[in-house]
């Protein structure tokens, strides 16, 4: 005897197209918001590709401010400053594009366009993230270094990190640190770390600058990100203050598309942004080597 089975029956079992869809999440933007944008309203569309920003030597205690003897109307001592200036050069360009056959457009779930849009924009968020992170010249990774790779980051190579803002008189407000989740994971071991972290997240997530926000350790907000630039078996980390880098996007996140009818008959559509990064003030920073 002989029974029908789902495979001789397969033609007539039929299949239902979820109007549902399960995404797979990117990461939104994490380092670009805490950078310094202050330059940023001053390279618009039309402004060139340069901002010459000066850099003012800051007051510190110094000998010379005092008379040598009190009361002997002892002559004046000036200080001259040497001033620069740093250059912040829109030089970088971001782009995500695709195309399908323009009678997939007919046929595919209305959704998809949706989440192919969404998809771009928080793509290039994305690689503007890992620029800053890997960029050996004016990123995390061209600041000096402390920590071990591939190893845990202590409790000691925090206050470190923490101990060079406060040595270059860094701002309270504006400091931050990212770390990568395995570091996390790390640090939540350690007890005063973990008690740090959990209180200050507790009901201020959502008054936080930027996702990612996981707490606060000392004086430092910090963010989790899983995409920093890797060492050589571990993460790097990083541990700095809002005026280290100074970022400007030109152009935001634009969508541009048409119909391509040169290759055959496609719908295509990109996405790009235009933007540029600086180190401003080398010593606000300290990239964090660990896992």
């Amino acid at each position: 005897m002989a029974d029908m089975t789902k495979t001789t029956m397969s033609t007539y079992l039929a299949e239902v197209w979820s109007m549902l869809a399960t995404i797979t999440y990117r990461q939104t933007m994490l380092i670009w918001p805490q950078m310094d944008h202050r330059w940023e309203p001053e390279i618009g569309v039309g402004m060139g590709d340069t901002v010459n920003i000066p850099q003012f030597t800051q007051n510190v205690r110094s000998d010379v401010s005092k008379r040598s003897t009190f009361g002997t109307g002892a002559s004046l001592t000036f200080v001259a400053n040497t001033e620069n200036q740093t250059q912040l050069l829109v030089n970088q360009m971001a782009i995500q594009a695709h195309r399908e056959p323009v009678e997939m457009a007919a046929q595919k779930m209305p959704i998809y366009n949706t989440l192919l849009a969404q998809g771009i924009g928080q793509a290039l968020g994305q690689q503007m993230d890992f620029d800053i992170a890997g960029n050996t010249s004016n990123g995390f990774d061209a600041f000096t270094a402390i920590g071990t790779d591939g190893v845990d980051v202590t409790e000691a190579v925090i206050l470190q990190g923490e101990q060079n803002l406060n040595d270059v008189l860094a701002p309270q407000e504006g400091r931050y640190m990212f770390v990568s989740p395995a570091t996390r994971s790390s640090m939540i071991q350690i007890d005063v770390l973990r008690n740090q972290l959990f209180t200050s997240a507790i009901g201020g997530l959502q008054g936080q600058p930027a996702n990612g926000f996981i707490g606060k350790i000392f004086s430092l907000n910090v963010f989790m990100d899983a995409d920093l630039k890797p060492g050589t078996s571990g993460k790097k980390n990083f541990i700095g203050h809002t005026e280290a880098i100074a970022v400007a996007s030109q152009v935001g996140v634009t969508m541009v598309g048409d119909l391509n009818i040169e290759d055959g008959l496609f719908n295509q559509v990109a996405g790009y942004v235009i933007y540029g990064f600086i180190i401003v003030k080398s010593t606000f920073g300290r990239e964090v080597d660990g896992k």
